[in-house]
Parts: C-alpha cells; sequence; structure tokens
C-alpha cells in the first residue's frame, strides 16, 4: 500500500498512479481526498505480480525515493513509464468496452464521472492525466479493479464548480480515449 499526504498540486494523482505503474505494479483500489487547505491523502493499494519488492528489498527503497521525487515534480512520469512492458491483452471475447458517464446529482459541488474500462498498465495514469491536462481538479476519486475490469469514480471540478456540457463533451472524449491507451 502506498499512502501520501501532500499539498495538492495539478498531476498530482496522476503522478503517483504512473509511478506505481513504472514498478510493475498493478493499483487495485485507489482513493483520493483533498481538504480545503490543498493538503491531499492519497491511498493506492497495489499488488506487486512479479513480486520484485519481495524479492528485492532495495527496491522497496528506491520506490519510496522515486515516489518523494515525483511528488515533489523533480521527476518526470512519462519518462518512468516509458520503459515498462507491455502487458499481453485478454482474448477479444473477454474485453471489455469502455463507458465513460458524467452525472451532476451526484456531488453538492462537483460533477461525478464513471469510467468503466479494460484495465491495463498505466490506465489509471491516463486518466487521471487528461483529466488534469483539460484544467479540470479531482476532488475525490475512488477505483476499484476486478479482474481486466477497471471501475474508477471521480469527483472533478473546473474552477471550483461542475462542469459545463461543453467540458463534459471535450473531457469525455479525451476519457474514451485514454481507456484505449490513445
Amino acid at each position: 500500500m502506498l499512502t501520501m499526504v501532500a499539498g495538492d498540486r495539478p498531476g498530482l494523482f496522476a503522478s503517483a498512479a504512473g509511478l506505481l505503474s513504472s514498478f510493475g505494479m498493478n493499483i487495485l483500489k485507489a482513493e483520493a481526498f483533498a481538504n480545503r487547505r490543498g493538503l491531499v491523502l492519497d491511498t493506492f493499494t497495489f499488488a506487486d505480480p512479479n513480486r520484485n519488492l519481495d524479492l528485492n528489498p532495495s527496491e522497496v527503497e528506491r520506490l519510496r525515493a522515486t515516489a518523494e521525487r515525483v511528488i515533489s515534480g523533480k521527476t518526470e512520469v512519462r519518462e518512468l513509464l516509458r520503459n515498462r512492458p507491455k502487458p499481453a491483452l485478454p482474448s477479444r471475447k473477454a474485453r471489455i468496452q469502455a463507458r465513460v458517464s458524467f452525472d451532476l446529482q451526484s456531488g453538492a459541488a462537483a460533477t461525478l464521472i464513471e469510467i468503466v474500462a479494460e484495465d491495463r498498465p498505466g490506465l489509471l495514469y491516463d486518466l487521471a492525466s487528461a483529466i488534469s491536462s483539460n484544467g479540470c481538479n479531482i476532488e475525490v476519486v475512488l477505483i476499484d479493479t476486478q479482474a481486466h475490469k477497471a471501475i474508477d469514480v471521480f469527483y472533478v471540478t473546473e474552477d471550483g464548480r461542475k462542469l459545463s456540457p461543453e467540458k463534459q463533451r471535450v473531457l469525455g472524449e479525451e476519457l474514451e480515449r485514454a481507456c484505449v491507451g490513445g
């Protein structure tokens, strides 16, 4: 499990997700919360399918040191992800069609975005990056992974308000592209 408490900044959640993916970890669950003082509490529950952390104690320290550099903005996550091997995809029959939906009613001050998609390494990073790069702030995140199916829920604002219909359209298209790695 990775738990981080830090000052909020654009792309911070995406960076933490990308960090774990770059180390070959499979993110099973994640929760992120921000307070009004700009402090975030992010918790990632992950699996280490190759047991790298168990079998190589020095990797735990390298992960910790890299996390500190990523969280402080001193290391670019895209560079870390560049060298990660591509996984084998499930058969075509087992594929999951991506679905992105917006709900303005569920949150008092934020737009709820629910994404159901085929899980893959870097998916959470790509989704969170798409949200951040569109000028939106992730207020709360709840994610769950079941086999090859990712169910990600984001509460998102833009300039402290719910998303406009136009922003939902643009962001929805970007999130759908992110679901397939494009």
